[in-house]
């Protein structure tokens, strides 16, 4: 899916959207990884609004990279086919990671973690969401469930989370409990509200 393209859905596409809007706030002039990219729109984005001195996109699938490439390639960012617990980065050598709705697809969430750990300079960002408890027969290509308390403890390993926010994308999805369209802080009365939650981490040392 590339969620510039008129073609699909106008509010599924800017829940996409909107998570790459919410990031873009964060990385002018830092080195970006985009982990789990898909078709790279969101690449150009964090260039276009966010300003980021560097980017690359990594998605598993090669067909994903090579669309980036040709409709998304911006600025000094570059595409890669790799998975993301076993990235080909150095270490160290990133400011900021985001992935969206990645880590509940991976067989080895820890792994995945890990990985953004090693890549990420001393005190280092992770921008990170996952769904709120999606339930594996509504969506195939998942592997888990997380509610907060799962996320968070599957971040904390490697990370802490300094923000953490509900999305919401409005639209009539029974996961989205009726809520507007938006990204709001995360509290105890609201929580069970997410359509999906995104978490602001930073490294650990």
């Amino acid at each position: 899916m590339d969620a510039t393209v008129e073609l699909f859905d106008a509010k599924r596409r800017e829940f996409h959207l909107d998570r790459y809007r919410f990031a873009a706030a964060r990385v002018k002039g830092l080195r970006v990884l985009d982990c789990a990219c898909g078709t790279g729109y969101g690449v150009r984005l964090l260039h276009e609004l966010g300003s980021a001195a560097q980017l690359v996109g990594v998605d598993i699938v090669a067909a994903s990279a090579q669309y980036g490439r040709r409709y998304h390639g911006v600025g000094s960012a570059w595409f890669v086919c790799a998975a993301g617990e076993r990235l080909p980065l150095r270490d160290a050598s990133i400011d900021i990671v985001t992935s969206f709705e990645t880590v509940e697809h991976v067989p080895d969430d820890y792994a995945l973690v890990e990985e953004f750990h090693r890549v990420l300079r001393p005190e280092g960002k992770l921008i990170v969401s996952t769904p709120n408890r999606w339930p594996l027969e509504d969506a195939p290509f998942h592997v888990r469930e997380y509610d907060r308390a799962s996320f968070v403890s599957v971040l904390a390993s490697r990370f802490d989370c300094l923000e953490f926010y509900n999305q919401n994308s409005g639209s009539d999805t029974p996961f989205n409990h009726n809520q507007a369209r938006g990204i709001v802080v995360t509290t105890l009365a609201n929580e069970n509200l997410a359509e999906c939650y995104i978490a602001v981490c930073q490294r650990k040392a």
